[in-house]
């Protein structure tokens, strides 16, 4: 059987934690106490270590998010204002042909038709 591969996006306690025997539960039975040499686990510093670790991966997951989304809104504007561009482009452009061909044609009839002396 194939084994799937492991996700590496799905954060895991990899801790092993030493904890009290569990005995079978009994009615009316006051608790066990441990015996003075099982060590209490600092659940404090293994909630703060695992917060941290989840933190550290959930930013990445964000940067990378951040960074499409300003690439797409980037993108979006600079599309947008090429497409203004364009068009005040080509009107700038349209009105220095009609400058030029009209200069070029009166300059030709210039010389088409001389000046009557």
């Amino acid at each position: 059987m194939n084994q799937q591969p492991f996700d590496q996006g799905i954060p895991l306690l990899t801790e092993v934690l030493l904890g009290p025997e569990v005995a079978p539960a009994m009615p009316a039975e006051p608790a066990v106490e441990l015996p003075p040499d099982v060590v209490q686990p600092d659940w404090d510093a293994i909630e703060e270590r695992l917060t941290q670790r989840i933190l550290h991966q959930v930013q990445g997951k964000i940067d990378h998010l951040l960074e499409e989304r300003i690439a797409h809104v980037l993108q979006t504007a600079l599309q947008n204002a090429l497409i203004g561009m364009r068009g005040a482009l080509r009107e700038d452009l349209q009105q220095s042909l009609e400058q030029i061909v009209a200069h070029a044609v009166s300059h030709e009839l210039g010389h088409l038709h001389p000046p009557a002396q």
